[in-house]
């Protein structure tokens, strides 16, 4: 009998010995997970989990470690499975999330998103994970309401800052893009028709954004060609730059150097005042072109005000109004141009008004469709009807 008791008490203290400190073996864990390695901590959820299988605390810290070691697939299977024990786990919803961020998976980040902020309407990281998922999906317009939101409930100014250098300077999808495009304008009153094929290379390097270009235009039965290095890059704090070098190859029509710079300066989250000079060279005629224009963003519209100020032999003016929606993303949108005043057009300076609606149509993430339908009447009542049509691949 004493054999017998003593054997009981030996298999209880190796039973006890077994048994894992559950708020000790949470706390390494949480220890490795912050500051050690992934694996151990790994161990020790598992360890957690062998005990506790429904530990939706270890459950929720495996999938962030699986994340952390790009092992999406397992990280997603985790969280789900964290929701389905415990639908109001607010933390999970965040880890779910940002494992579509991470991996690309935008379009299951949504409906995730959402159910977490029909549950927290007030956190503030709900706001900006959901303004990081909507700048990876281009949708812009959604990023600046998410952002507006996020710095509401609390987030620091200087985040917000660096979220909205990407949309206000120009970023595309891929570093690498190509295309080519096609106009025809037809001309009345008998004149021959004007054309115009051009193709573009462009690289987006993080700090500056180039694109080149080469245009060939036929007007009035006479050839011209044109060469185009365009650039975007940072300035400061929520500013950057547009400078535009063209420069003519046959000097027929086009002019033989035309310099464009800008400079763009975000004001809060919907405002963009902007000052730019061109300088249009001809040989013997030289034009200087200050402008200033205030840019805004509404919902899903862009609309911007432009007005140039032409000083050459005596000085005139031309006023650029825009107005764009946003459809899905900042590359699928539709567009109305209006241009009145002075134009410089045949070698001839001359008023004129123009009409342009335009739109560009993101097929995936590789391929771009744009196409433009203008008019434009000038003093001398030459009307140009027509359009271009132009494709672009992004790798």
């Amino acid at each position: 009998m004493k054999r017998i008791l003593v054997l009981l008490l030996a298999l209880c203290m190796t039973a006890l010995a077994v048994e894992p400190n559950y708020e000790d073996l949470h706390k390494k864990g949480r220890d490795l997970y912050i500051n050690g390695d992934p694996s151990e901590a790994l161990e020790v959820y598992q360890q957690i989990l062998n005990h506790y299988p429904d530990d939706v605390d270890a459950l929720l810290y495996r999938g962030r470690l699986f994340a952390r070691l790009e092992l999406y697939d397992l990280a997603e299977s985790e969280l789900l499975h964290t929701l389905e024990l415990a639908p109001d786990y607010l933390d999970a919803y965040f880890a779910l999330a940002s494992v579509y961020y991470w991996s690309g998976q935008l379009d299951k980040a949504w409906p995730v998103l959402t159910d977490w902020l029909s549950k927290d309407v007030e956190n503030a990281d709900a706001y900006l994970l959901s303004a990081r998922v909507a700048i990876a999906d281009r949708n812009y317009p959604a990023a600046r309401t998410f952002l507006e939101q996020a710095l509401s409930y609390g987030v620091d100014q200087k985040t917000i800052e660096h979220l909205f250098l990407f949309l206000n300077t120009h970023k595309k999808t891929k570093k690498w893009e190509t295309g080519i495009k096609y106009e025809y304008l037809t001309v009345d009153q008998g004149r021959p028709d004007w054309q115009m094929a051009g193709a573009h290379l462009s690289h987006d390097f993080k700090k500056i954004f180039i694109n080149l270009e080469l245009n060939r235009y036929l007007r009035n039965g006479s050839i011209d060609n044109a060469i185009v290095l365009d650039s975007y890059y940072n300035l400061w704090e929520k500013a950057y730059m547009n400078t535009r070098i063209q420069t003519g190859l046959n000097w027929v029509f086009m002019p033989r150097f035309d310099l464009t710079t800008e400079i763009f300066q975000a004001v809060g989250t919907r405002h963009e005042p902007s000052v730019g000079y061109r300088m249009m060279h001809y040989g013997a005629v030289t034009a200087h072109i200050p402008s200033l224009s205030w840019a805004m963003y509404p919902g899903k519209w862009y609309l911007r005000e432009k007005l140039s100020m032409i000083v050459n032999s005596g000085i005139s003016w031309q006023n650029q109004l825009t107005a764009r929606y946003f459809l899905t993303d900042v590359d699928t949108y539709i567009q109305l141009m209006n241009v009145w005043g002075t134009d410089f057009v045949n070698n001839i300076w001359m008023n004129s008004l123009s009409f342009a609606l335009s739109g560009s149509f993101a097929i995936n993430e590789h391929w771009v469709l744009s196409a433009v339908a203008s008019w434009t009447r000038d003093e001398f009542n030459f009307n140009r009807l027509g359009g271009s049509a132009g494709i672009a691949y992004r790798w």
